[in-house]
């Protein structure tokens, strides 16, 4: 075949003309008009070229890249020029074959004879062979009618098979115009093979296969989708109905999807540029996956071997399988509300869809779990937005019922089984959410504020509190802050409303009510006593305003002490420092003015503070020791700084006078008081002693007398029984 054939395999070998003398000469002018009288019967024109129809008359847009000869295809066969897209659906797709391939004249003269070009070889050898006769006869030699007839029967032949090599040429480019503008997928066996029939081809698959592969591969050209355009899905389904319609082998439809790859991979080398470079891969791992889905995994493997021709890795071919199928199954979820709703059917056939694209359970994982958080994060989001919106009564009902929400799906998520990878609990965790803390933390506290206000915190609460912490991704000691925070300020106010409505003053045991309050906020005991001695201690510092205290306010402090349970030692360190502040301010201004400048009255406003502040003596001694040591200590600092021992000495003495004159008056009044009381309680046990040696005195004088009457009776009984027994032996002895 020369190499204006497209179908190699099929084309008809030129006959070889035998040579005769050149004998045509101008006496022969009129045999070589009549030869080419016979010729344009036959329809076999000069071989020049007719006008080439552009690329813009045939209706190709501007500026489109050239498709490159498939593999096989002959070289002089013409090729495609597209510039399709893909697109969501094949529906509505422009057609691939959108403009009509150039024929010179002899191929366009075998398209228009169809089926009657066997008739018409006839007639031109037929008529060739009455010519040369004829011219022979005219010239009146018999051998030059010999020659002449053989000659022109010859030169008919030749013609016949140059015309019969233009027929196929001509096919392909006769299927090609027969296919323009059609949708691939209205195109049939039947529709091929009817122009095939025109040139003599029973089954163009066969009998020229490169033709139809031509369509083939500019149909699958058209489909890949180019850029970042995902794969829809229905692209191999498509080349699969294409191909069975057309009745092509799969070897033959693998040669086009390796010459669409070779494509891609010039494109990138053509272009050097590294965003070219990157879309080129895209597009290439596309079409791998395109192709191993229309042929199947297993044939794909022997069809198309893309690690020898591309030099590319299985690691790479899996990469480009996970990307185009993940987006797929992506797709598909998200259609179907899968995610979103949790629906047991629609999992079901999320699952089907799965082991359909062959997606490993990896890979679905990461796209499940990346499509939950996606939903969370919108819940989230749409929570946080309610959450900042200002209100009077800062409501955030509706911002914690989308974190209810949250949680229940969370719950879903968890229950999920095995009914499809990646159901498990979702976190923020590398989302767009994750940087918000304070939304978060913010979102966190809100909840457990509404939770609360029922005045417990529930098991419930509890266990919804802690899988929000899980979701914010919130640590344990931060969680635990904000819990007690809110727990804190729910127990001020119960404790404030039982105050106020007497609960507590009715209460047989305030302890008791306390400890209620505390169970069911699941409110430490510890901290709650805190917050008692700070009600206590308020209390003090507002009866304290007036620096002293009255009978009113030493009740009103012990009515807070005992609803709030307030411990001793908690109340004297309230005191000391409160009250003993007013003492304190007296005490310095006492010790401050020296030993020269101290008077009987400082003294006396020292006492009347401590009295007025109702401090006792032990505090009060403590204040004061407190104070002289800082004072005594100044004076020793001043002696270390002198030069030589007598001006030491000097302040020593003035420390000793100071101690004397200022500090030993001071102390006097605050022991004195608790002298005078020892001296008192002591004079009270001695006059309880004395009494007590009294009676007991009287007790033994009133027994001995007692004895000593019991005595005496006792011997006069004696003394008459004895004088009894006498007279009765005198009696006796008379008788």
């Amino acid at each position: 075949a020369s190499d204006g054939d497209a179908c190699s395999t099929h084309a008809h070998s030129p006959l070889e003309a035998p040579s005769f003398p050149r004998i045509l000469s101008r006496q022969f002018l009129p045999v070589k008009m009549a030869t080419q009288a016979v010729s344009a019967v036959a329809g076999i024109a000069p071989q020049q070229a007719a006008p080439a129809q552009s690329a813009k008359a045939s209706g190709f847009a501007s500026g489109g890249v050239r498709v490159p000869r498939v593999a096989g295809l002959a070289k002089g066969s013409a090729r495609v020029k597209h510039v399709t897209r893909a697109s969501a659906t094949p529906q509505g797709r422009p057609s691939p074959y959108q403009f009509e391939k150039d024929m010179d004249q002899l191929e366009a003269q075998q398209s228009a004879l169809g089926q009657a070009r066997l008739g018409a070889y006839g007639v031109v050898v037929g008529g060739a062979l009455a010519v040369g006769a004829a011219a022979g006869t005219a010239t009146g030699s018999n051998a030059a009618k010999a020659v002449l007839t053989a000659g022109l029967g010859a030169g008919a032949a030749v013609a016949v098979a140059t015309a019969d090599k233009k027929r196929v040429s001509a096919a392909p480019k006769a299927l090609w115009n027969g296919m323009l503008n059609r949708d691939p997928a209205t195109i049939t066996k039947a529709d091929v093979d009817a122009i095939g029939a025109k040139f003599g081809m029973k089954d163009m698959s066969k009998d020229c296969p490169e033709a139809v592969t031509e369509l083939y591969d500019a149909y699958l050209q058209s489909i890949v989708p180019m850029g970042d355009d995902p794969v829809q899905g229905w692209e191999p389904e498509a080349l699969r109905n294409f191909r069975q319609q057309l009745g092509l082998e799969d070897a033959d439809a693998a040669n086009a999807h390796i010459e669409v790859g070779r494509r891609l991979f010039r494109k990138r080398i053509e272009l050097g540029d590294k965003d070219a470079d990157l879309e080129s891969r895209r597009e290439f791992q596309k079409l791998v996956f395109i192709s191993t889905r229309t042929f199947g995994e297993k044939q794909a493997k022997f069809l198309l071997p893309w690690n020898r021709i591309f030099r590319v890795s299985d690691a790479q071919v899996s990469l480009a399988m996970k990307e185009s199928a993940s987006n797929l199954f992506k797709n598909h979820v998200n259609e179907s509300g899968a995610i979103n709703t949790l629906e047991a059917n629609a999992l079901a056939a999320a699952k089907a869809y799965q082991q359909e694209l062959n997606l490993k359970d990896t890979d679905c994982a990461e796209v499940v779990q990346e499509l939950a958080q996606d939903y969370v994060v919108s819940k989230v989001e749409a929570a946080s937005e309610l959450a900042q919106v200002r209100s009077v009564n800062s409501d955030f009902t509706e911002a914690n019922k989308l974190l209810t929400e949250v949680l229940d799906y969370n719950k879903k998520m968890a229950a999920g089984g095995d009914a499809l990878p990646g159901l498990q609990v979702v976190t923020l965790a590398g989302s767009s959410f994750e940087d918000k803390s304070g939304e978060a933390n913010t979102l966190f506290r809100n909840f457990v504020t509404q939770g609360t206000e029922s005045g417990e915190f529930s098991a419930e609460l509890k266990s919804s509190a802690g899988a929000l912490k899980v979701l914010f991704g919130m640590g344990n000691k931060e969680a635990e802050e904000i819990v007690l925070d809110v727990t804190t300020k729910r127990y001020r106010e119960l404790l404030r409303d039982a105050v106020k409505s007497g609960e507590l003053d009715k209460a047989e045991s305030p302890a008791k009510v306390l400890q209620s309050i505390c169970e069911k906020l699941q409110f430490p005991p510890e901290v709650a006593a805190d917050v008692n001695k700070e009600n206590y201690r308020t209390k003090m510092e507002q009866v304290m305003e007036k620096k002293r205290l009255t009978d009113e306010d030493v009740e009103a402090l012990g009515r807070v002490r005992r609803l709030l349970c307030v411990p001793k030692d908690v109340v004297d360190e309230c005191t000391m420092d409160i009250c003993g502040a007013v003492y304190k301010s007296a005490v310095l201004s006492a010790l401050s003015v020296g030993t020269e400048s101290f008077t009987p009255e400082l003294r006396d406003r020292c006492k009347r503070a401590k009295d007025a502040v109702r401090l006792t003596d032990d505090m009060a001694l403590k204040i004061l020791k407190n104070e002289v040591v800082k004072a005594f200590m100044a004076y020793i600092r001043v002696a270390r700084t002198k030069q030589n021992k007598i001006e030491q000495s000097k302040e020593i003495r003035k420390m000793v006078y100071f101690n004397s004159t200022v500090v030993t008056p001071m102390v006097s009044d605050v022991t004195k008081a608790a002298a005078e009381d020892a001296a008192k309680e002591l004079a009270d046990l001695l006059k309880e002693a004395q009494a007590a040696a009294k009676k007991e005195e009287e007790d033994e004088k009133k027994e001995a007398e007692a004895k000593a009457e019991s005595e005496e009776k006792k011997e006069e009984g004696e003394e008459a029984k004895d004088g009894e027994e006498a007279k009765d032996g005198e009696e006796a002895k008379d008788g």
